[in-house]
């Protein structure tokens, strides 16, 4: 029963996102029914249901649209050499456990992402939805979109596709365990047979070849590095696509998402895709809930759903024949009103606004840009934005409360004052290359800041790794410490950058016996007399001084 159920919506998402992407209706059908059997073998997940995506299905348009490919066939032939080559990725990335690349796509990215994908998404299927015909490119000037969609407009097709529109919302919302979209596609299947819509100039599917594809290699493409750019976007956007639906199910079930082992999955999933003349597949989020629904519980679920859409590719066709376009158009316009998330928007502005911005400009990327240029511009600017946090690290002076002998941040806490004799710097990151010059001028300020007292305790709990630069960094703060009478305590470091102080030989210099695992240790033997007693004239320092 839940393979059915999954075959009952799988049916027209697939039927509409290839007509949205231009081929022919059958292979939304074809990338379902050897989507859903790859993964069932190969993949990790009990319960997740591959098939066509939005975010994917619409990155493969815009890449088949920039290849200047017009007829359905081509398409198709490029479509599946896409899906081809997202699969040898997956499995190449699964062998370099290359998992964690799906990382690159942070929260904010992916919220703005879809939201993107969303508007482009509904923005395309009003020209289907009134019968004007589509002109995406309108789309950048809202006004004349409208006045073109309302003054060039069919409206026996705008009717019965703001019919299709109501009855979706209406019976989502009256009976939401039920079928909506395979229930308006049975409805409009029928009211095209008896009023014969053809006839009323509303466009319907037409022929969809009765049988299933035979195995076969995709023909040769001419723009070969246009399709393997385009397979290089598709891979990371299906495979983090998949993965945040796969972690958003696994959380709900208590399995375990491995994005590594996830990558066989989609692999094997996407090969069997273009093999039979299909596309790019992945995570699909709607499929997957209503298996959940049924009760799947086993990659069962995915076989009898594919074995159930086999049946009516090959022996229901005739029906689809009358499946009018809008209908279609409809399911897809609901699907995009549902993928964008104004609640993740409101939860990035509480949380940061920073990332709220990143959000905004994945959006407005995507929409302007296309969607892998607007993807690649979000990510770069995210990338460059952690560089520029990772470069200019903060950093902190301690003391202590009064009656307390833990160490806390100076300017966190009025109440606090410095440790007598010494100062405590907390450099809240590792020392690394694009960060050294940062740690060398705040070192210098902190050192000229602290003039008198006698003991300099580096607090390097945040360190986790130290490369020449941080060797080189570290050794002019012990040289410029000395070189004002200061001794330089070293304390915390972890892992590779303790490797690094060995190896470099600078533990030696500085001083076993001066490396403490926590800055309250080195207080501790400072105050016990470890280093000698205070000079006479040093002073408590005055961090509060301009």
């Amino acid at each position: 029963m839940a393979g059915l159920s999954v075959a009952a919506v799988a049916l027209p998402v697939g039927l509409a996102y290839a007509s949205m992407m231009g081929l022919p209706p059958a292979s939304g059908l074809w990338a379902a029914i050897a989507g859903m059997l790859g993964y069932a073998f190969f993949g990790a997940s009990r319960t997740l249901i591959v098939g066509p995506d939005t975010a994917t299905c619409t990155l493969i348009a815009a890449t088949l649209t920039g290849m200047a490919l017009v007829s359905p066939e081509e398409r198709l032939g490029a479509a599946a050499g896409m899906a081809l080559v997202v699969g040898l990725g997956c499995l190449a990335a699964r062998v370099f456990r290359l998992g964690a690349l799906a990382n690159l796509l942070s929260r904010p990215v992916l919220v703005g992402y879809m939201a993107g994908v969303a508007i482009t998404l509904a923005g395309s299927q009003l020209g289907s939805i009134t019968g004007a015909g589509s002109r995406p490119h309108d789309l950048l000037r809202p006004f004349a979109e409208v006045s073109r969609l309302i003054t060039q407009a069919h409206w026996p097709t705008f009717i019965f596709g703001l019919a299709c529109c109501a009855f979706l919302v209406v019976l989502r919302r009256w009976r939401p365990t039920w079928p909506a979209p395979i229930l308006l596609v049975a409805l409009a299947c029928l009211l095209s047979w008896l009023f014969h819509f053809p006839g009323l100039g509303i466009a319907v599917v037409g022929d969809i070849p009765a049988g299933l594809p035979g195995l076969a290699l995709p023909e040769r493409v001419h723009d070969v590095d246009a399709l393997l750019m385009g397979a290089a976007g598709v891979l990371l956007v299906s495979f983090s696509s998949g993965i945040v639906t796969a972690r958003s199910f696994a959380a709900r079930t208590g399995e375990n998402v491995e994005p590594n082992r996830e990558l066989l999955g989609f692999g094997a999933a996407n090969i069997a895709s273009g093999l039979f003349q299909g596309f790019v597949v992945t995570g699909a989020d709607s499929r997957t809930a209503v298996g959940l629904a049924a009760g799947a519980s086993s990659p069962v679920t995915s076989v009898v759903a594919a074995l159930a859409l086999a049946l009516v590719v090959s022996l229901a066709t005739g029906v689809l024949y009358w499946l009018p376009q809008p209908a279609l158009a409809a399911i897809l316009l609901l699907a995009a009103l549902h993928l964008f998330d104004w609640r993740a928007f409101a939860t990035l502005a509480r949380i940061s606004r920073t990332e709220l911005a990143f959000a905004v400009l994945a959006t407005v990327g995507v929409v302007a840009y296309g969607v892998l240029t607007g993807v690649v511009v979000a990510v770069t600017a995210t990338l460059m934005y952690v560089m520029y946090v990772t470069a200019t690290p903060r950093d902190a002076l301690l003391g202590r409360l009064p009656g307390d002998t833990a160490l806390c941040k100076l300017h966190l806490n009025p109440t606090a004052t410095p440790v007598a004799h010494t100062v405590v710097w907390l450099f809240e990151s590792s020392i690394w290359f694009f960060n050294a010059d940062a740690f060398r001028r705040r070192a210098r300020e902190v050192l000229a800041l602290a003039a008198g007292a006698q003991w300099f305790v580096l607090d390097a709990e945040a360190m986790t790794h130290a490369d020449a630069d941080a060797v080189e960094a570290l050794t002019r703060l012990k040289q410029e410490a000395e070189a004002r009478g200061m001794m330089l305590l070293l304390a915390g470091g972890h892992g590779a950058f303790r490797m690094a102080l060995d190896r470099s030989g600078l533990a030696d210099a500085i001083g076993r016996d001066r490396i403490f695992v926590t800055p309250e240790q080195a207080v501790d033997a400072i105050e016990a007399g470890r280093f000698g007693a205070p000079r006479n004239g040093a002073i408590v320092p005055d961090f509060n001084a301009p």
